[in-house]
Order: C-alpha cells, then structure tokens, then sequence
C-alpha cells in the first residue's frame, strides 16, 4: 500500500480544541497566534502558511491571506488603485431594500440588512 505525501513528512499537522463557547482554537505547535474559529474548517494550514502575499510587500505590512479571496479584499482595501487596474474581483453586493444605498461583501449585506431591519421590512411587505 502507498502512503500519501502526508504521512512522509515529519511535520505535525493543526490540530484544536473546543472552547467554552464551541469556537475552535488551534494548537498547532508552531502557532504563534493561537487563532480561535469559529468553524472547524478554517482551521488548515493555510491559515499558518498564508500563501497569498501582497506584491507591496517593501510597503505594506499585510502579512498575507489563507486564500486567494483574502488577498483579493487586501488590494481592494489598501491598493484600490492597483486592483482596479489588473482586473482584481470585487467582493460585493448592494442592499435590495428600496432605496437603500448600503453596498459590501455578502455577509456584510445580510447583517447590514438584520441590524437596521430592511430583512423584516421587505417580508412584511411582501406579505401585504
């Protein structure tokens, strides 16, 4: 039977435990940060590694995302400029409530929308 490349190095891989609140918190033991998620998921060795840099690195302090994604909102946040220009995809959505303006990343939509009501709001008046 042939191992996989996982079981030849000697490398210890992430490991966890569960906290009080049922968040996960790495034990890796070259963890420096001892990051705490709140999915078991996020928990790879990407989120060690950080594979993806920023090209500024002289001048900027990002010290790099567990994927593509997280690179992605770093150039739109702090190189907008440079990521209008190579084409960097943008992460982002408008609020659907008449009239409201309010645009972001997915999630920050959906709990825009819950914390100022416009999710109550349009299932209410759709039901009338």
């Amino acid at each position: 039977m042939q191992q996989s490349s996982d079981d030849q190095q000697p490398t210890e891989k992430p490991s966890f435990v569960t906290t009080a609140t049922g968040e996960f918190q790495c034990t890796y033991s070259k963890c420096k940060t001892r990051p705490v998620f709140k999915r078991k998921c996020d928990l790879t060795c990407n989120n060690h590694k950080r594979p993806h840099q920023c090209l500024f690195a002289g001048e900027c302090r990002y010290e790099g995302g567990a994927e593509r994604k997280d690179l992605n909102r770093h150039f739109w946040s702090h190189h907008p400029v440079y990521a209008e220009n190579n084409k960097i995809p943008k992460e982002e959505t408008s609020c659907d409530y008449p009239g409201c303006k309010y645009k972001g990343r997915k999630d920050n939509v959906q709990r825009h929308k819950e914390t100022v009501g416009h999710d109550r709001k349009q299932s209410s008046s759709s039901r009338a």
